[in-house]
């Protein structure tokens, strides 16, 4: 799964041809003045059509905070080279994408085996939210919380991974049971450097976002969801580069890192489609296993029309740049169960 990076003005391509005007000539026959013939008409100067994907940028624009400023600034290069790849795309490789719905009755936290489990999930969300302190304390429940707390979490984490790019739930123990609080962090950190530097994880965290909404306000206009996932999966492509030394896994492995830093493993590349899909409204979701001769990988998983498709943003980004849509691996992205099993992956 090495990766190269590669400069996203390399991917920039010019869309339309100047039209060049021909030349009217007249032919006269010198032998016969009346044999003047008419003159033939112009033919239509050649034009490459117009694309059929644009976006746009104001040069004047005005951001109101310098965060907004540093996400254009991050991110527009690599969406342009994303819109233009789009425009290479020649052929769809599945249907229409199902969306994806907040309320869906298939939330995690709807299977929660009891109300206490429920309760520990809305505060944590609700707290997280508004970067909150929280604690279960076992003193007050009088009984290990273990279970409860680990449940109510796995629950959050498949309803609401974006909440684990600052915070998660850190046990302390003592001589009569251990009690769990509410830990934040920079992104990309981990609980191995919590802090209590409120303000700066915000930042950081606010910054992801505006890279976000920058990603999502800047598609081109009419896309159905199948284009979206294109769009999306391009401009993660385009935009990270695959650390190829790991050198520090734990911070390797969120949609941060692609988005921000431009550097991840598979997991960030999976948590980076899931993060502009689910922000989209499309259904997504991320799935973990081995890959062919590769071990431990992360991939996503798609519908469309009640059938299955997956997605390996990591193994379409390729060694080579990238100069047209299918210039990246095709075989590993929009995969059936058949094609998944063919190419050797093995789900969880």
């Amino acid at each position: 799964m090495k990766k190269v990076r590669f400069a996203a003005a390399a991917l920039a391509v010019s869309m339309l041809f100047a039209a060049t005007g021909c030349s009217l000539i007249t032919i006269t026959d010198t032998k016969s003045p009346s044999a003047t013939k008419a003159p033939t008409e112009a033919p239509t100067p050649y034009q490459t059509p117009a694309p059929k994907y644009e976006v746009s940028f104001d040069a004047d624009e005005v951001f109101e905070t310098e965060i907004e400023r540093t996400a254009a600034e991050r991110i527009d290069g690599f969406i342009k080279g994303a819109v233009a790849l789009m425009n290479t795309m020649n052929k769809r490789l599945c249907g229409e994408l199902d969306p994806y719905a907040y309320d869906s009755p298939v939330l995690a936290k709807n299977k929660l085996k009891n109300d206490e489990e429920v309760k520990i999930y809305e505060d944590i969300e609700r707290c997280a939210e508004g970067f909150l302190d929280y604690r279960v304390d076992h003193h007050e429940y009088g009984k290990d919380m273990f279970l409860p707390v680990t449940n109510a979490v796995d629950a959050l984490r498949i309803d609401r991974p974006e909440l684990f790019l600052y915070c998660d739930m850190k046990g302390s123990t003592d001589a009569y049971g251990t009690s769990y609080t509410l830990s934040y962090y920079m992104p990309n950190e981990w609980l191995t450097h919590v802090t209590d530097d409120k303000e700066a994880v915000k930042e950081a965290v606010a910054l992801y976002y505006k890279i976000v909404d920058r990603i999502i306000a800047k598609m081109p206009d009419g896309l159905d969801n199948y284009e979206k996932c294109c769009y999306f999966m391009l401009v993660i492509t385009l935009c990270t580069e695959y650390d190829v030394e790991q050198t520090t896994l734990l911070e390797m492995y969120q949609a941060y890192n692609v988005l921000v830093k431009g550097s991840a493993v598979c997991q960030g590349y999976a948590d980076a489609l899931l993060e502009l899909m689910r922000r989209a409204g499309i259904r997504c979701e991320v799935v973990t296993g081995t890959a062919p001769s590769e071990g431990r990988h992360a991939w996503n998983k798609v519908y469309s029309d009640g059938k299955v498709y997956y997605v390996d943003v990591t193994w379409y980004d390729t060694d080579r740049d990238i100069g047209d849509f299918e210039d990246g691996k095709i075989d590993y992205i929009f995969m059936t169960e058949e094609d998944l099993f063919v190419s050797g992956y093995v789900p969880d």
